[in-house]
């Protein structure tokens, strides 16, 4: 770094030595060594801002802004203002976005004004909605978001919801009224939002926005599509379910099969034109977003456009507060449990050996009553937090740092429900495991008890099931076949 910030002082090859150093100041070590070296003093930096090269002026101030240079910023904003090439005001923009810049908010609003009021030429509407998109990041996290607050409990949406199609079936028998089942979920009317985000096997909720286009498709254009969905029901739907006035902030999810790069240039046209078409009631922000606009790509061209809501509470997993990384999603053990629940016993003593954090064992709970629940873990760390998210939510669990193989109780367990433990172990550790887990099982378990876990190692079961005749496979779930994981409910021959 010092060599190139040695280059830049005496003007060799300038442009190419800011932006090696830009590269090398993404690493907040290497950071704080060039702060050292130059004792904080970035002089010769701002120097920069008024060379002949534009590039060089770009790179400049965007190292200025990782730097965080306060006293950067009566220079990075006259050289804003100065500047006449438009594929470098981003740059100034996103540096002053880093730094303290409130006095001149004011200044900045007027330019953003400026640049939407502005019919830039066709050459200019890349730099300009560049300049655009980072002005209005930055008034927005200068500002502060005006937050929205969801109030459409009990009005009757349309909407789409969202789970693995190994629990579609489960969640179908939840809803009621007409629905439509789909592979990846449930299309449904629903009449108030309270009954609604309590099904557990819900992995997203999306409204349905309906537009004026045949079959609710909107063009592939993304101008035309903008002014389709500017005729749709789209801000009824925010109005009807929130407090608080215009504008929302947005952002653009994008289903099909594009390309990442496709989908990105995509994105950002299609955010633009939103904003034009909505005369920016709606906001496009990365970062600040309360809605999402998701445009799934229909096999015949063009986009059917979804609504999510950030801004609808779901405090189903709330209980959830510590994880580690091995955990299984709240979702996910709400899932098993919906499947296994024909074969859950009420009031049932229950043990999962592998239990983490207690997510499984929870869910296997707010599923069927049970009497008295023990979780083992040889992890310490996941029984403290299994102990925490317990009694968040309201369910005395009874935890143990033990190895499951050194456990002793002195009652038999009607359940055993877990996830079994897969890690980086070879074929023969798991095998091994494996064994061990039904003899172990068979040891703990009451006469008529049942083992119900999630596994990913098919052959190992069904190997154990032919070594261990006093089991027997009542039933299996495929869960992801991608990944040949699968739910189990193996019983005890009487």
């Amino acid at each position: 770094m010092r060599d190139l910030y040695e280059k830049i002082k005496k003007g060799i090859d300038r442009r190419a030595s800011l932006i090696a150093l830009k590269k090398e100041l993404k690493d907040d070590a290497k950071k704080k060594v060039f702060l050292t070296m130059t004792g904080n003093r970035l002089d010769e930096i701002m120097k920069c801002l008024v060379d002949q090269d534009p590039k060089v002026r770009k790179n400049a101030a965007l190292i200025l802004g990782e730097l965080h240079c306060q006293d950067a910023l009566d220079v990075l904003m006259d050289a804003y203002e100065e500047e006449d090439k438009l594929f470098v005001k981003e740059a100034y923009v996103q540096a002053l976005s880093m730094i303290d810049c409130s006095e001149y908010l004011p200044q900045l609003e007027v330019r953003l004004q400026e640049l939407v009021a502005y019919d830039a030429p066709e050459e200019e509407k890349k730099h300009v909605q560049a300049e655009i998109r980072a002005l209005q990041e930055l008034l927005l996290q200068k500002k502060g978001v005006k937050k929205h607050t969801f109030n459409g409990w009990n009005r009757s949406s349309e909407v789409l919801l969202l789970t693995i199609p190994a629990f579609r079936d489960a969640l179908a028998e939840e809803v009621t009224g007409k629905k439509k089942v789909l592979k990846s979920g449930v299309r449904t009317i629903v009449p108030d939002f309270e009954t609604v985000m309590k099904i557990r096997t819900i992995q997203e909720l999306l409204f349905v926005i309906h537009t004026q286009t045949e079959g609710n498709v909107l063009s592939a254009d993304p101008e035309t599509l903008a002014a389709q969905l500017a005729e749709s029901d789209l801000m009824q739907i925010l109005a009807e379910t929130h407090k608080g006035d215009v504008p929302f902030c947005f952002r653009i999810g994008v289903s099909g099969a594009m390309s990442l790069e496709e989908r990105s240039i995509f994105s950002k046209r299609v955010a633009t034109a939103i904003e034009g078409a909505f005369e920016r009631n709606l906001i496009n922000s990365t970062s600040h977003y309360e809605v999402e606009l998701r445009l799934l790509q229909h096999r015949e061209g063009g986009f059917v456009p979804l609504l999510k809501l950030y801004t609808l509470p779901d405090h189903r997993f709330d209980y959830r507060r510590y994880y580690v990384a091995a955990s299984m999603k709240p979702m996910m053990a709400a899932g098993l449990m919906a499947l296994a629940k024909p074969y859950l016993k009420e009031y049932a003593q229950i043990l999962d050996p592998f239990c983490g954090v207690g997510t499984l064992l929870m869910e296997r709970r707010f599923a069927v009553p049970a009497l008295h629940a023990y979780g083992i873990d040889t992890f310490g760390e996941a029984i403290e937090k299994a102990r925490v998210n317990s009694k968040i939510a309201g369910m005395q669990t009874n935890y143990i740092n033990r190895d499951y193989f050194d456990f002793v109780h002195d009652y038999k367990f009607d359940e055993i429900v877990t996830d079994l433990p897969a890690g980086n172990l070879s074929k023969p550790e798991l095998d091994d495991l494996y064994r061990r887990f039904f003899e172990k099982s068979d040891e703990v378990l009451a006469e008529d008890g049942r083992m119900i876990f999630f596994s990913r190692e098919m052959g190992l079961v069904k190997k154990q099931l032919r070594l261990h005749p006093q089991f027997r496979l009542a039933q299996e779930f495929c869960i992801q076949e991608k990944n040949g994981s699968y739910l189990f409910i193996v019983e005890k021959r009487q």
